[in-house]
């Protein structure tokens, strides 16, 4: 039986989030990127699924966005205490 390849969300697009989601899609995984920063968004899109411009404090834009229902989520938000536990 083959196994579905497994989808991941990113979200933080700093040094190790932007790491993250480059090698794993590079390794062919589905994987969708969000970062509050439009420029760093811009940088990872060629590389991931889908990656949007987003708060990761708004539960709506998340949901909206998919990441919801990703496999594995990477939660690589440094600055901001409050967006990593939401």
């Amino acid at each position: 039986m083959k196994r579905k390849n497994r989808t991941f969300g990113v979200i933080g697009l700093g040094r190790f989030g932007y790491h993250v989601a480059r090698t794993l899609a590079q390794g062919g995984a589905e994987v969708i990127a969000c970062d509050v920063d439009e420029e760093k968004v811009r940088e990872i899109s060629e590389y991931v699924s889908l990656a949007y411009v987003l708060d990761a404090t708004d539960a709506k834009a998340l949901k909206e966005s998919g990441i919801a229902n990703v496999d594995t989520a990477v939660v690589s938000i440094g600055e901001n205490i409050e967006a990593s536990i939401l």
